[in-house]
């Protein structure tokens, strides 16, 4: 589980949100009634803030008027709750929050409690639309019903602080190791999908990240040129800076990125070529009238695994012969290896291949070698699978 939180001036919309984006499901509500619209909501909290002389209209107001969070399990851990345990959750949250007055790692340190327990405070339930992963969003008045002021020092922190120690509590994954792992699993998306660009564009790139269920955003200076960039994964969001080993993801790299992965493939193709060359030209020199048919060798990485796959000349033109009708050298260039990984009889491989070049789909679980093909059957089927999965997915847009 991970949390976030922060001090905010713009409570009104928070709670807005909150309860009333798509599929939102209200939690719980405290000191406040259940049966009133959300700006109504902020209205009562607005009230008590100028009872208590600390709104807008008093001499000493505070800017930052709620305290916002976000709490959100991985999908594994929150699978079948009912809304008794977003309940639950959401009281555990806030009683670990209140108990910390100490910073994580800083016992010397000292932080006045938060009183969130005794405030007026809002929890909602939405589901991330690309993930699926449900979350928890609480907006809470900065005043406590004691009029006292809800301290917001290392606001942020403390809610990591208290996600850690309910992951421990319930032997959930840590917020840390989490993190982690996300980085690893968007770093080998984003190399898959420069793997399977002709050539390197911001927009493709998007749209490809996109397709796989993540959000990107693009940062430009004046010339529309892209300083940087961020992927949202679920409810967290990663700096292109962090991704990649030597940040070679950064826009100042990526592009270098993408020269030296297909640089690679490039050489493997050459070297393939060379060996069937030697192999043909070894046989012409043979006396004996029969001859061991060439092998080509492939080396071709798919999700940060290499892959040898090696087919024989006669399976290679039926590819050729399958695949020369089409204009563009790169969809050749896929369609060929997707091929070539079906008839080596990696599936999944060339499933995640196709989908990483925008294709979809998958060839079933019955799918495979029939007893009774031959090689040159078994190369014609491949071929015309390896041409329905890299086939483009037609996505409706949403509004």
């Amino acid at each position: 589980m991970i949390a976030q939180g922060k001090a905010i001036s713009h409570g009104a919309r928070a709670i807005e949100y909150s309860m009333e984006k798509d599929k939102a499901q209200l939690v719980k509500v405290h000191d406040l009634p259940e049966n009133i619209e959300p700006l109504a909501m902020w209205s009562r909290m607005m009230q008590h803030q100028h009872q208590c002389m600390k709104d807008r209209y008093n001499p000493k107001p505070i800017k930052l008027n709620a305290l916002r969070f976000e709490i959100s399990p991985a999908k594994e851990e929150s699978a079948g709750w009912t809304m008794t345990d977003w309940q639950n959750l959401a009281d555990e949250f806030i009683a670990v929050l209140d108990g910390i007055d100490r910073r994580c790692g800083k016992p010397d340190s000292h932080l006045k409690p938060t009183n969130i327990k005794n405030s007026q405070y809002v929890v909602s339930l939405h589901t991330d639309s690309k993930s699926g992963i449900p979350h928890l969003h609480i907006v809470a008045n900065r005043i406590d019903n004691m009029d006292k002021t809800n301290d917001a020092h290392y606001i942020g922190e403390r809610a990591v602080h208290a996600a850690n120690i309910i992951n421990e509590r319930r032997g959930w994954v840590q917020s840390v190791q989490r993190r982690d792992e996300n980085i690893q699993q968007i770093s080998e998306d984003c190399i898959a999908i420069l793997k399977a660009m002709p050539e390197f564009d911001w927009e493709t790139y998007s749209q490809m990240l996109n397709a796989k269920g993540y959000d990107i955003k693009l940062i430009k200076d004046d010339k529309e040129v892209v300083k940087g960039y961020a992927i949202r994964k679920g409810n967290s969001i990663y700096k292109s800076s962090i991704l990649g080993k030597s940040r070679k993801l950064m826009p100042s790299k990526i592009e270098a990125t993408w020269v030296g992965l297909h640089a690679s493939d490039k050489q493997t193709a050459i070297q393939s070529k060379e060996v069937c060359t030697q192999t043909m030209a070894h046989n012409n020199k043979e006396v004996m009238p029969q001859s061991k048919p060439s092998i080509n060798h492939y080396s071709i990485t798919v999700d940060g695994e290499q892959l040898e796959v090696d087919i024989p000349d006669m399976v290679k033109s039926v590819f050729d012969e399958e695949f020369g009708s089409l204009d563009e050298e790169v969809k050749q260039t896929n369609l060929f290896k997707v091929a070539a990984l079906l008839f080596a009889g990696y599936l999944d491989a060339a499933t995640s291949m196709a989908a990483s070049s925008g294709g979809g789909g998958s060839p079933g679980s019955g799918w495979g070698k029939d007893k009774d093909d031959d090689e040159r059957n078994w190369a014609v089927r491949c071929a015309k699978m390896a041409k329905w999965l890299c086939k483009p997915i037609k996505r409706s847009r949403g509004r």
